[in-house]
């Protein structure tokens, strides 16, 4: 068994789309074993998007991720981050494959409704941010 880590961000839970999304994860057959809602700091903007800090939209990007809350949760099952990943879909919902949460709920590469831990070491990082300890 493997946990990953995704965000709902700010426009998935203004569209209330959290249940519906949540969803299909589960019926991928990840179950969610933990989950709590979040306004982030921009700090935490800063930690888990590290390699976008120097990128010009970042400062785009931080506004919209402080702009209200969105909820943190965790995964469970085989492959959790590799399978996650693959219903996230890449980043820009217009090159995204049709199968994927970002295909069909994103409106944008920043409103693309959701993230995931890209592997292990990203999925340490976040849960030890989001939840303060070692999974």
């Amino acid at each position: 068994m493997e946990n990953s880590l995704g965000i709902l961000k700010p426009d998935c839970l203004k569209r209330g789309l959290e249940k519906e999304v949540l969803s299909i994860i589960e019926a991928s057959g990840l179950r969610i074993v933990k989950k709590r809602i979040i306004l982030l700091t921009e700090q935490e903007v800063k930690i888990v998007w590290s390699t976008c800090v120097n990128e010009w939209f970042f400062p785009s990007m931080v506004e919209f991720m402080t702009s209200s809350e969105s909820i943190v949760f965790v995964v469970e099952g085989v492959s959790a981050i590799e399978r996650l990943n693959d219903l996230v879909g890449k980043y820009d919902p217009a090159l995204a494959e049709k199968h994927t949460i970002r295909y069909k709920y994103g409106t944008n590469k920043m409103e693309n409704i959701i993230h995931s831990s890209l592997n292990k070491e990203e999925y340490i990082k976040e849960y030890n941010l989001f939840f303060n300890q070692m999974p």
